[in-house]
């Protein structure tokens, strides 16, 4: 029995360092040189990193962190992984969590104490409340250091269970590598999350003797949940009966490496499928079954699957307000309710269900494939054609809307995204990595930009963080080099993410920017538009500054006259700076000028008759580039369930782009009935 035991416990070690832990495969550089040593407690943090396999940290130095610093620096001229320098670690923060969604490993980044620690709380935010495995590695003051040494602060009280999954801080050397340890598996276990690790000065410098990893890892459990036989097979029961079957896709399925699983089941039984903004891509978007985005700005036949379904299984899915709306006990009234999640927490905290499976995604549906294939009990086609036949009616009845005018050169957002997959088709571009700021936008591109794989759809969600996706971009980048990566961003958050630039111009990092500039935080803007009778000062980023249109023909001669003057760089450098005041008066601001100063290729678009050609250069560009693309109107994101109301509030869309006249979705479908209205 001892022996058995011991195995067992070995396997699950193995296993552990196998899936989590791939630099202890490396034979070099894999944070085992120094067992039985003494060493630092820095120098425990890099090693710890050679461990884990840890292919680059994002961050910016500070005196209290230099001992850290100097750690990595000596590991980064080692080989063994990169440190990048960030324009602000607020950026850091956002490009860890952008390399952990792009490639399914945890992101690292660090700052010093005081100001560096707190700029990272809402990258970190972010990540904990999308459930993306993020180490945030902080210095701090001294522990003989008084509370109000300089730039002290307690970072671990502020962000502890608030902005993190969990915070910690080692008082003495020989508690890094335990407490390191721990923080790992916080972060990549269960729901995974952002974690903080926070090593005052003196336990940075301060030397123990290391001990072997594995002995710490050992003592964890590094296992998902596995749900009992008896509730897989009653959930394949059930799927069995069902006539109006849905799949309601979470995250949680492409944190488990799930889409494979969930185009099977879909496939195989004929279940159409509706995702969260996290898991666009697990079906192709092509895929008939792929009924598209559910929730506040999702399809009308995604919503209305789950009103009509008999059996909803939400696959990884938290049931968040901006999925079920004001009143969750109103999704999916009418069928019984399956919730399979990884974290207990999530299971009947905001939706009461049927049937709860604590499992993670990817092992339950296996189980469940497994058991629904011994049963033999594949739904015929007609079994499915009713079903199936009412929602396609639905999608063909209430598409989403476009904003677009074919007659018009004026630009907009699906006019963007639609030209942009042509080409990315065109050029045969299938790995695509797409990250989005949040606003209108976002949701269009939710909407409308083609995402038929996993971990390509990169965005904020829970938190709604502006500013994220450019440097989530710059993640990404770095975690699948191989990608086209495009950073989709509004005026308001390029303002708020532009010190990034400093980071993809000094590394020449191949992310492309389509920056979307309406002049206003366009989805506020809407929402003072649609709920505040069109009230928009504090939206309007031109702040009522006036425009000031140039002479070309004027402007021409006078920048030939100065160059004729100019004999060194400093009077270049002034005359083409004055002539960039005078292009912004034009046109405030000059974004594409502000990416040049960074030694970004950049350009600014007014019609669509030069997006094409301007996608061409872009695409064919091998490093970053800039597309600023003019909207001269702001467009309201249809379908919409507002703010408080539920689905049976559901509004389809405008009577005419831009009109302020709408169409709700009860207008057009009886939800008593269950039909589309006559």
């Amino acid at each position: 029995m001892m022996i058995s035991t011991v195995a067992a416990e070995k396997s699950n070690l193995e296993a552990a360092l196998a899936r989590f832990f791939p630099g202890s495969q490396r034979a070099e550089q894999n944070g085992r040189e120094h067992y039985g040593t003494k060493v630092s407690g820095a120098a425990l943090v890099a090693e710890f990193m050679k461990f884990v396999g840890v292919e680059v940290i994002f961050g910016i130095p500070g005196g209290n962190s230099l001992p850290l610093n100097d750690a990595l620096t000596h590991a980064h001229v080692d080989g063994a992984f990169r440190y990048i320098l960030t324009g602000h670690e607020q950026g850091a923060a956002f490009e860890a969590e952008g390399y952990a969604a792009a490639s399914g490993k945890p992101g690292f980044c660090t700052a010093t104490s005081g100001p560096g620690a707190t700029n990272l709380i809402t990258g970190l935010a972010d990540a904990f409340r999308d459930s993306r495995p993020v180490v945030a590695l902080t210095g701090n003051a001294a522990t003989t250091a008084e509370n109000e040494a300089f730039q002290a602060l307690d970072i671990v009280a502020i962000t502890d269970g608030k902005a993190t999954k969990r915070s910690l801080r080692p008082s003495r050397p020989d508690e890094v590598q335990d407490i390191l340890v721990q923080a790992f598996h916080l972060a990549v276990t269960g729901r995974p999350g952002a974690v903080l690790v926070d090593f005052p000065k003196d336990v940075q410098s301060g030397e123990t003797t290391m001990r072997p990893w594995e002995e710490l890892i050992d003592r964890l459990t590094w296992q998902a949940p596995a749900e009992s036989e008896d509730r897989i097979r009653e959930l394949a029961d059930w799927l069995a009966t069902a006539k109006r079957p849905f799949l309601y896709v979470g995250h949680g399925t492409v944190l488990a490496d799930a889409a494979e699983e969930v185009r099977a089941l879909s496939h195989d039984y004929q279940i159409p499928v509706a995702t969260t903004v996290h898991a666009l891509g697990v079906l192709d978007a092509e895929d008939p079954l792929n009924l598209g985005m559910i929730g506040m700005h999702g399809t009308v036949a995604a919503n209305l699957a789950a009103y009509r379904s008999d059996l909803t299984i939400a696959l990884g899915a938290r049931f968040d307000d901006r999925t079920v709306s004001a009143r969750p006990e109103c999704f999916a009234p009418r069928a019984r309710l399956v919730h399979v999640e990884v974290d207990r927490h999530q299971i009947n905290r905001v939706r009461r269900v049927d049937l709860a499976i604590h499992d993670d995604v990817k092992h339950a549906l296996r189980r469940l494939l497994k058991t629904l294939d011994a049963q033999g009990q594949r739904p015929s086609e007609n079994e499915r054609r009713e079903w199936l036949g009412e929602l396609a009616q639905i999608r063909q009845a209430m598409p989403i809307a476009s904003y677009d005018r074919p007659e018009s050169e004026t630009l907009n957002h699906e006019y963007v995204y639609a030209t942009l997959a042509r080409m990315l088709r065109e050029r045969d571009l299938q790995d695509v990595v797409a990250t989005f700021d949040v606003g209108t936008h976002q949701m269009k591109g939710a909407q409308w930009f083609p995402i038929s794989r996993p971990r390509s759809f990169i965005t904020s969600g829970g938190m709604g963080s502006m500013g994220c996706a450019v440097p989530m971009a710059v993640g990404a980048a770095m975690a699948r080099p191989e990608a086209t990566l495009i950073a989709n961003v509004g005026d308001g958050g390029f303002v708020m993410s532009s010190h990034e630039l400093d980071t993809i111009g000094a590394y020449r990092l191949p992310v492309k920017i389509i920056l979307f500039d309406d002049a206003h935080l366009g989805m506020v803007t809407n929402w003072h538009s649609l709920f505040f009778e069109g009230r928009k000062l504090t939206s309007d980023r031109r702040r009522d500054r006036p425009i000031d249109p140039i002479d070309v023909s004027r402007m021409k001669k006078a920048l030939f006259d100065a160059l004729e003057s100019v004999t060194t760089e400093d009077q270049l450098s002034a005359v083409i700076c004055r002539a960039a005041e005078r292009l912004a008066g034009s046109e405030w601001p000059l974004f594409a000028g502000v990416a040049a100063a960074y030694g970004i290729p950049a350009e600014r678009i007014h019609t669509k008759e030069q997006l094409p050609a301007a996608f061409q250069r872009m695409l064919a560009t091998d490093g970053p580039y800039l597309i600023h693309v003019e909207l001269p109107q702001q467009s309201q994101v249809f379908p919409l369930i507002p703010p408080g109301k539920t689905l049976r509030d559901l509004i389809w869309r405008e009577t005419e782009p831009g009109s302020g006249e709408v169409i709700r979705v009860s207008d057009r479908y009886d939800f008593e009935a269950g039909r589309l209205r006559d």
